[in-house]
């Protein structure tokens, strides 16, 4: 009998055991592929097909056309399989040596291999050749393709002589396990912590040289100091796209915090002043005095608001407020779109509490010769500003500035309807799209995937995680319309 049960404990034992192994295998050899990732990489993504298919919900007509598309339109040809496994995760990244890199787990080895034979058939890539243990070819000329039965690496652009250098910066790449991969550094970790269909984490190093500079000032330089990681996922009519900044040493941190103290939760009180019809508005919570400390601290704003208050007392003004700020844009031609004059000024709207009027006791007495103020009351000014007049005033203890007297009388329908969603936010701002490029008239030069959007919203609840919603009609499917766009 208990010879019975020792065989049976074993069993069971060695079940577990086999489950346990099973298990790891599977796991491990299903994320192996993505081994090939550098370590040193200053950009790294993440897309997830399957999902992002799923969400398009297309069926075997447009899943046809999509395969045209890919394929230059070369004709009715039938959907055929890639090769490429798009239930597993497709990496991007930008690697330290200046290259872009695409990695994707093979399905068939065998079909890729007929892929890319039809591809040399039709001039757009070479003869694929062995080498080192792996299928080679060069696709379109510059980009270094090699695959095997589990995994398919793409790097360039590269021509001449480059390429062989890149061969064998891939052929390294390629032999790598975890834990000298891409898989344990620091982008890698982060993008984990998110799930969306695309996800990016980018380094410092890849940003333009004057982005470089400026984050140089608070001591960011690489990805030791920050990261910024992207986002995007759909729902229906609305596309989202969240941007996050990472703060990896104290200084970034310390500069989040200031953020967080300067800019407090927006409540809501501008969204009754807005005009029922503009083409942007964007709203904050400050303090004014300490936004003015942080204007001052940039040699070139400082510059300018010097400039300034020799016309009129703008930084008495911009101490007074204390709540909600409203910048509103009535018109496109407030955009700084190349003018610098004064009539940008008419298609711009300023709304804010204020906690005192002391500066309209002056106001009559700011530089004539250039202003031309004029008292229309205690609280309201009329100056001379370009050719067309600007007024400014006080009602309420609001503050407003713009190309009538007086706060709007009419209401905002959108701004009411999204009322909840606005408040709480350190920063918000909408953008009506049909308005925007009406005005700009460039609508008709846009991608039909641009001109159905209706609004663009950009939020940020906390400092330094930015949610952008492109938002189209109800009843549209953003993820088929962007998949199947001309």
């Amino acid at each position: 009998m208990n010879r019975i049960k020792l065989l049976l404990l074993t069993a069971i034992a060695v079940t577990i055991v086999a489950m346990l192994v099973t298990v790891f295998v599977l796991r491990t050899s299903g994320d192996a592929y993505a081994n090939a990732l550098p370590r040193d990489a200053t950009a790294l993504a993440r897309l997830d097909a399957k999902s992002f298919l799923s969400a398009a919900k297309l069926d075997a007509k447009d899943l046809k056309l999509l395969w045209q598309r890919s394929r230059q339109n070369r004709g009715n040809e039938d959907v055929k399989p890639l090769g490429i496994d798009i239930k597993r995760p497709i990496y991007a990244f930008a690697s330290a040596t200046g290259n872009f890199g695409f990695l994707a787990a093979v399905s068939s080895a065998g079909n890729l291999q007929d892929f890319l034979e039809e591809e040399h058939a039709a001039g757009r890539a070479s003869e694929v050749t062995r080498q080192r243990g792996y299928s080679w070819a060069v696709v379109q000329q510059q980009w270094l393709l090699a695959f095997d039965g589990k995994r398919a690496l793409a790097m360039g652009p590269a021509v001449g002589t480059a390429q062989d250098q890149l061969r064998a910066e891939m052929a390294c790449l390629l032999e790598q396990d975890k834990d000298n991969s891409g898989r344990e550094s620091v982008l890698f970790t982060e993008m984990k912590k998110k799930d969306e269909p695309l996800t990016a984490i980018v380094s410092p190093e890849l940003l333009p040289g004057e982005a470089r500079a400026y984050l140089r000032k608070i001591k960011v330089a690489s990805r030791a100091d920050a990261l910024l990681r992207l986002s995007m996922e759909t729902d229906d009519n609305e596309l989202e796209l969240q941007a996050d900044i990472l703060a990896q040493n104290d200084s970034m941190k310390a500069a989040l915090k200031r953020i967080d103290k300067l800019l407090r939760p927006i409540k809501g009180a501008m969204i009754d002043h807005a005009h029922a019809e503009n083409v942007a508005w964007l709203a904050l919570n400050v303090q004014g005095s300490e936004l003015l400390d942080i204007l001052r601290s940039d040699a070139t704003v400082r510059a300018s608001l010097l400039i300034l208050n020799f016309a009129f007392d703008l930084d008495r003004i911009i101490r007074s407020v204390d709540g909600d700020l409203a910048v509103e844009l009535t018109h496109a031609s407030a955009l700084p779109l190349g003018k610098t004059d004064a009539s940008q000024l008419q298609g711009l709207y300023v709304t804010a509490q204020v906690e005192n009027t002391d500066f309209l006791k002056s106001a009559t007495s700011w530089n004539s010769k250039l202003m031309g103020v004029q008292a229309l009351s205690q609280t309201d000014f009329r100056m001379n500003l370009g050719e067309s007049p600007i007024y400014f005033g006080v009602e309420d203890d609001i503050f407003y500035l713009g190309a009538h007297q007086g706060l709007p009388t009419e209401k905002n329908d959108y701004l009411l309807h999204e009322r909840s969603d606005i408040k709480g936010n350190r920063f918000y701002a909408t953008i009506a799209m049909p308005n925007l490029l009406k005005q700009l008239a460039v609508t008709a030069q846009l991608p039909a995937s641009l001109r159905n959007f209706e609004r663009l919203n950009i939020e940020m609840e906390d400092a330094g995680e930015f949610k952008l919603t492109l938002k189209a009609p109800e009843g549209t499917n953003i993820a088929k319309q962007l998949l199947l766009a001309e």
